[in-house]
């Protein structure tokens, strides 16, 4: 195999790549560097898609939160807009949508970059097992190459010891043996013992030398043919392995980007007319003028040429009008009209949702039509005894904007300014436990107006979140609704209508706090009577 057909990319089968790496010096410690490599890279890119998943999944919150705030503050601020109020809040449900689809993409991001952090410890623990085996193999090949230098060496030592007792032997005197002090010259019997000896130690040494030569062989034979392709094959199996998990990973968040952005560009523009583009065009300037005077129509009536005349009997209607007035009017004077101090528009829109739109998916989430919004409200000021229709109950979100509308006109809001630093500190409390018994507290000191209409508030809001299986707004979900809803930090001084941003997203995280904290401990705080 040569370089040439690396080169041209000839199609080379796995089993001659492996036969190349066995003939290379330190091919195995080269492959085991290479799977480790690659490991490595697998948790460099885990790490990477972790971090873009957070990014992502913090945009696409931030979005989310920041639509659906937008669109509350838009309806309170703007109650009668027409098709331009219309479509602002269809495109802030536009990005709403969008941010989340960046969290549904963050998830499957962070689903890639788990897969692949198990992939790579994976490879890891299989690339040491292996490396473990490789090593004792080649230990073996090592310890059979060091006993036949030490089977060597004994022979060449007996060797040359023979050598010299022959040479010993075979020497003739040439003068008279001298008497030696200490012993005397051995005798020609003695020499030939000693050639004996040594040429006996010598045979020995050679046999040795020549088994432990054939168990050495046998040993580099089976390390070279056998045991090393072994290694070699499962270490490229695992390396095999980790790659085609990274090509399906990264092919998988390829095409989950690919998803993000077509999401993102049909909610641009699409065929169904839904887009950013779309809605724009829906905007008609001359119909919202004509439904302004109308309602104004509605409101005021024409004036007449001799109003002066008919004044006092138009007066009664006025005050019968004023006196059925539900907006803008305190929980107090409401209270005094209901037997036990709930008022009727709250408990009517509370016995449609919870009869015809429990499941509904979104509820208290989305937002109805203005003008339809407008009408129901009209109706239940000017004291229509079913102030909510059957075709209201085609779309349950005009029903449910009303009863946030009328809770957001309220003069005092139904978590009273006076106790609103009382529910935030009580909502700072780090323990769970403690922070009910706070709320509970401060609850309590509610007046029996404010303190009746939240416990049934609650308690519907209890049996929406139970059904969450199916309308997705659990007590975290309803919570992000309500807190800007029920509690206004806007009184008091004008210094505290000008408040950071920063300050303002704080206090908004521990309003749904209070809402959230009493929803999960709804038969805690409010015990039955």
């Amino acid at each position: 195999m040569t370089v040439d057909m690396f080169a041209e990319g000839a199609n080379i089968q796995p089993n001659d790549l492996i036969n190349q790496m066995a003939e290379l010096e330190g091919g195995l410690h080269a492959l085991l560097e290479k799977v480790k490599g690659d490991s490595q890279m697998t948790k460099d890119i885990s790490t990477f898609l972790k971090k873009r998943a957070f990014l992502e999944e913090s945009y696409g919150r931030d979005m989310v939160k920041v639509a659906q705030a937008t669109a509350e503050a838009f309806d309170k601020a703007h109650p009668k807009s027409g098709t331009f109020g219309d479509v602002w809040i269809s495109m802030l449900k536009v990005h709403e949508n969008i941010g989340n689809q960046r969290i549904k993409f963050a998830a499957t991001i962070s689903d890639s970059a788990e897969d692949l952090l198990s992939v790579g410890r994976s490879i890891e623990k299989e690339r040491k097992k292996i490396k473990d085996a490789g090593m004792h193999y080649e230990k073996l090949v090592t310890d059979a190459d060091l006993q036949l230098e030490k089977s060597k060496q004994k022979f060449e030592n007996t060797n040359e010891e023979w050598g010299r007792a022959v040479s010993q032997r075979n020497q003739e005197p040439t003068q008279t043996p001298k008497k030696n002090l200490f012993r005397s010259s051995r005798t020609p019997a003695q020499l030939d013992r000693t050639e004996n000896d040594c040429r006996n130690k010598m045979d020995a040494a050679d046999a040795q030398y020549k088994i432990q030569q054939k168990k050495t062989i046998q040993t580099h034979a089976e390390y070279y043919e056998s045991h090393l392709p072994k290694v070699l094959k499962e270490l490229k199996a695992v390396d095999d392995e980790c790659h085609v998990a990274l090509r399906y990973q990264l092919a998988n968040y390829a095409y989950t980007f690919e998803q993000a952005l077509t999401e993102d560009g049909l909610a641009l523009d699409n065929d169904q007319g839904t887009g950013l583009r779309g809605l724009i065009k829906k905007i008609r300037n001359d119909a919202d003028w004509v439904e302004f005077v109308r309602l104004c129509t509605e409101r005021s009536g024409r004036i007449q040429k001799n109003e002066l005349i008919q004044q006092e009997n138009v007066l009664p209607t006025n005050a019968n009008f004023s006196n059925n007035r539900v907006f803008g009017v305190s929980l107090e004077q409401q209270a005094e009209m209901s037997e036990d101090m709930v008022p009727d528009i709250l408990k009517q829109c509370a016995t449609v949702v919870e009869q015809y739109a429990l499941s509904s998916v979104g509820i208290y989430r989305l937002s109805g039509t203005s003008s339809r919004i407008q009408k129901i409200k009209f109706k239940f000021e000017s004291g229509d005894p079913n102030p909510i229709s059957e075709e209201d109950l085609s779309d349950i979100n005009n029903v449910t904007s009303v009863l946030k509308l009328w809770f957001r006109e309220l003069p005092d809001p139904l978590f009273p300014t006076a106790s609103y630093h009382q529910f935030l500190e009580a909502a700072k409390l780090p323990d769970d436990r403690n922070r009910v018994i706070g709320l509970h507290t401060v609850i309590n000191d509610l007046s029996d107006a404010h303190y009746a209409t939240l416990k049934y508030l609650m308690c519907h809001l209890h049996k929406v979140q139970s059904y969450q299986r199916f309308n997705k707004m659990g007590a975290a979900n309803l919570a992000t609704i309500f807190g800007l809803t029920l509690m206004s930090s806007e009184a008091g001084s004008q210094s505290q209508m000008v408040v950071h941003d920063n300050q303002r997203i704080a206090e908004s995280q521990l309003q749904a706090k209070v809402v959230q904290t009493i929803l999960e401990n709804y038969s805690e705080i409010f015990e039955e009577e």
